[in-house]
């Protein structure tokens, strides 16, 4: 019975129908816990019973889960619930290659970059002993970005050696037969003979569908179908595909490609699908075979005069070819690969943003280190790395001046620049929002993007100077932000990425703003555009940027400012960013750099209890990628920055509260004194401090600029970090007037205010010894004393429950408490570690990274999952020829 709109299936929510099949109706659905859309399988009622039937659906899951290729749909997970069994998948915008051709044969320049996409997804499923077996244009996607995803492995099985063994289970998808062992399987048109056959199959069945899918991309046609079942089967066995349909255009190294994979018999068929991309890849760059050229002879010559005439003409075109062939050989510069891992504080730091930048000429790369606080210019052809900056931040954003001799950087929502060859830190403009990011112009103005839904690109004299407001978010068209601004050669225009509302990563768009005209346009899918000029003197070059995980590039007109063609992934693994920016920078001479390791952008944690014996125990929720916990008043809830949501997880359900706070791009919350509110920063509205009913049943409101950070034992009062630079601890009044009063206010910098359990004392952390401790002064008259409670440094400071300890992170890392003696004096013992240093307790932001519970006998920790690998930056030389053989620009 079909689902309707509205259905829950366990933390799912049915939206709407997508399709039905062989296999199972699908359902576009709601991740209520992870606020994602997704696409739903489900079994039919009717196969409920078939204990087959069951089997064969959990195999796919599994079969599924092992892939994890960016051009193949993945899978989330399994769901069960009243007796409904479902797959949960990736959800997969655009239209299938089935709906594309209703419209006609793809040309040849869009067609090639599709199929190379479906080998790539071919070959990483064949590596791992899986084949498809029910390939054909409905079970493969184009996004509206190029992207390609190869959908249901369905049909998938393991492969026993190279021959999959027969006896294993058949799954069948639009075809209701006999699942029984000998039968046919999978669609008709796409059978491989062997498969027709009811014989056993391997991964070359994959090979002869893969080549009737690209025949029919080029021609509309499938090679094989007929009017009915049987006449359709006996051409697959029998006949010969239509070679003279093919167009005239399509290079002879394809329909060598095509010939190859529809041999009828096996052994003389193409045995890798690695090799098809391989001969993609040559198509792609233009590297066709030479065509014989037949010279018509004249009525009025001899034939043999025509005949050597046409021979003539035959060896010198041959002898030009091996020519310039051989040239090429001899004077295309080498590609060469390099890595740079270094260890301790000169490591790189993935910053969730652009953590490196090259040099135009290709000679330097800049780079944040030292647990992303300090930068470093590491010169390629030198083994050791120069320090150049150092932060009390972490540094974010790392770009260049157009001649390279300054470095740029994001500090804390500060835009500040350094002489590449050292020297004093230099103020560009406080932009109000960490996190920030910016390009360099040619006029020597810098054009920067917060994430501020208020504003978008903006302008202002590298020197500093007034702010001029280039773009704005367009609500209307669902924009949410204007990120990642990227300058065009010449300074006629910006490159910058539109962030969506709704969507997620999947939505955001490239857009370009033409600095002449004022006007803004779209060209593509994606996120963080860099421009290459990969010819001397050509204007048409490259438009580099990261889509699914990867890297890809379109050919761009410089002139026209718009893309050709379609784009193609030329790095399938970048690291990932939650918010669409890419560790990567290309230089003007085409050398690539980018930033390879473990997926830092996006880092995977769990949320453990720690006892002061270093004993743990699970919080149980999910693995994700949480941030500053905070529990709740009754130590029943817990609020989570996750990725860049606020949830809240319910510690006796064991469950997410079934309401999203809408509160996208934010962090830092923060429980009211009674628990039915949660402060918190927002990142893309206004940016600024929010508060929101706990159980999401009325809007956010803005209450000021800054980082809640506590709230007095009353509930009256809420201490708050100042905005931009976080310089001072602030106290607004809870009641409506929201009355707002600098409680803390020096030329350090003070930040963290939070005040004891009962009322008499507040601690915070400041600068004002060169370095951050942790301090205590009276509340709330806090000009009546001081006293420092760490010796060695401190941020983050919290209180026992009982307010008979105070604790802080040291600077390794380690939490540690000092015992605080009761009285009308403060009186307060020597720091001792409460907890070792082995969880995240110095995140990027300042903000709080622990929290304890209720009874203070526990401390709530962000554990990291445990990685094999480093980060390391990855050199390549001469990209661009590898770039242009991948996406050509004519």
């Amino acid at each position: 019975m079909p689902l309707s709109a509205g259905t829950r299936l366990g933390p799912y929510e049915i939206l709407s129908a997508l399709g039905a099949g062989g296999m199972g109706e699908v359902y576009r659905a709601r991740d209520t816990k992870l606020d994602r859309v997704v696409a739903i399988k489900i079994l039919p009622e009717a196969f409920a019973a078939d204990t087959e039937r069951i089997a064969r659906f959990e195999r796919e899951a599994k079969t599924l889960a092992s892939l994890n290729h960016p051009n193949i749909a993945h899978i989330h997970g399994l769901e069960e619930s009243n007796g409904v069994r479902a797959l949960v998948m990736e959800l997969v915008e655009g239209e299938d290659l089935a709906q594309r051709l209703v419209r006609g044969a793809i040309p040849i320049a869009e067609a090639l970059p599709i199929a190379k996409q479906m080998a790539d997804a071919l070959e990483a499923a064949h590596e791992q002993g899986i084949i498809h077996r029910d390939l054909k244009p409905a079970n493969i996607k184009v996004r509206p970005d190029g992207a390609v995803k190869v959908l249901d492995f369905g049909l998938a099985k393991a492969m026993t050696g190279e021959i999959a063994s027969p006896d294993l289970t058949h799954s069948p998808t639009e075809m209701n037969w006999d699942t029984r062992h000998g039968v046919i399987l999978g669609t008709a048109a796409y059978m491989s003979p062997e498969q027709a056959r009811g014989k056993p199959v391997d991964k070359r069945a994959d090979i002869w569908a893969f080549g009737c899918v690209l025949f029919e991309m080029l021609t509309r046609r499938a090679p094989f179908a007929r009017e009915t079942l049987t006449d359709t089967l006996a051409a697959i066995v029998e006949r010969d595909p239509g070679w003279d349909t093919l167009p005239r255009s399509t290079p002879d190294r394809i329909r060598d490609l095509l010939r190859r994979c529809l041999q009828k018999d096996p052994q003389r068929r193409l045995r890798d699908i690695g090799d098809a991309r391989l001969d993609l890849d040559d198509a792609i760059a233009g590297a066709t075979h030479p065509t014989a050229l037949a010279v018509a002879p004249s009525s009025r010559l001899p034939w043999t005069m025509a005949a050597i005439g046409g021979l003539a003409t035959i060896v010198a075109v041959g002898a030009l070819v091996w020519i310039v062939l051989t040239q090429d050989e001899r004077t295309a510069p080498r590609i060469a690969r390099t890595t740079i891992a270094a260890s301790g504080p000169t490591a790189v730091t993935p910053n969730g943003a652009r953590s490196l930048v090259m040099t135009p000429d290709g000679t330097q790369i800049v780079y944040v280190g030292g647990n992303g606080r300090q930068l470093f210019v590491r010169m390629l052809d030198r083994v050791e790395a120069m320090p150049v900056s150092a932060s009390a931040v972490p540094i974010n954003w790392v770009f260049l001046s157009p001649d390279g001799e300054w470095i740029g950087w994001d500090e804390g929502g500060t835009l500040k620049k350094i002489a590449l060859s050292g020297g004093p830190a230099v103020t560009m403009v406080n932009t109000g929002s960490a996190g920030s990011s910016a390009t360099w112009a040619p006029d020597d103005t810098i054009i920067f993007a917060t994430l501020d839904s208020a504003t978008g690109l903006q302008r202002v004299s590298a020197g500093g100077g007034e702010v001029t407001v280039l773009t704005r978010p367009a609500a209307v068209r669902g924009e949410r932000a204007h990120l990642w601004p990227e300058m065009l050669p010449g300074g006629r225009g910006v490159l910058f990425t539109i962030s969506a509302v709704a969507g997620g990563l999947d939505a955001a768009q490239i857009a370009v703003f033409d600095l002449t005209t004022g006007s803004s346009k779209v060209l593509l899918g994606g996120s963080d555009g860099h421009y290459v000029a990969t010819g001397p003197g050509a204007r048409v070059g490259h438009l580099v940027f990261t889509a699914g995980g990867t890297l890809r590039a379109v050919a761009f007109d410089i002139d026209r400012l718009e893309t050709r063609g379609m784009p193609v992934t030329v790095l399938p693994r970048l690291i990932k960013s939650r918010v669409g920016a890419g560790d990567f920078d290309v230089a003007a001479d085409g050398t690539l750099a980018y930033v390879d390791g473990p997926d830092f952008g996006e880092q995977m944690t769990s949320l453990v209890w720690v006892d002061r014996y270093g004993r743990e125990e699970p919080v149980g929720a999910p693995v994700n990628n949480y941030a500053l916990p905070r529990v709740s008043a009754d130590g029943k809830r817990l609020a989570l920055s996750l990725s860049t949501d606020i949830r809240v997880w319910d510690l006796e359900r064991k469950a997410f509260g079934q309401a999203t706070l809408d509160t996208t791009a934010s962090h830092s919350p923060l429980w009211s004194h009674d628990g039915q509110r949660i402060f918190f920063f927002g990142a893309t509205r206004s940016a600024g401090l929010f508060w929101h009913a706990a159980d999401g049943t009325s809007p956010a409101e803005r209450l000021a600029s800054g980082l809640p950070t506590g709230v007095t034992p009353d509930g009256k009062y809420l201490l708050f970090s100042s905005a931009p630079g976080s310089r001072d601890v602030m106290l607004m009044t809870l009641d409506a007037a929201h009355t707002t009063v600098p409680l803390i206010q020096t030329p350090a910098q003070e930040r963290n205010g939070v005040v004891s359990p009962h009322g008499r004392w507040v601690a915070y952390e400041s600068d004002s010894s060169g370095r951050f401790e942790i301090y205590v002064r009276p509340f709330p008259n806090v000009s009546s004393g001081q006293w420092r409670i760490s010796t060695a440094g401190g941020t983050r400071p919290l209180w026992a429950p009982n307010g008979d300890e105070i604790f802080f992170v040291a600077p390794d890392g380690a939490i540690m408490g000092a015992p605080v003696t009761r009285g009308s004096t403060w009186q307060a013992g020597e720091a001792t570690t409460v907890v070792e240093a082995r969880y995240l307790t110095q995140g990027a932001l300042s903000a709080r990274t622990y929290d304890v519970s209720a009874d203070g006998k526990r401390f709530l920790m962000v554990k990291p999952l445990a990685t094999d690998s480093v980060p390391q930056i990855v050199i390549v030389q001469n990209w661009f020829e590898e770039l242009k053989r991948l996406v050509p620009t004519k």
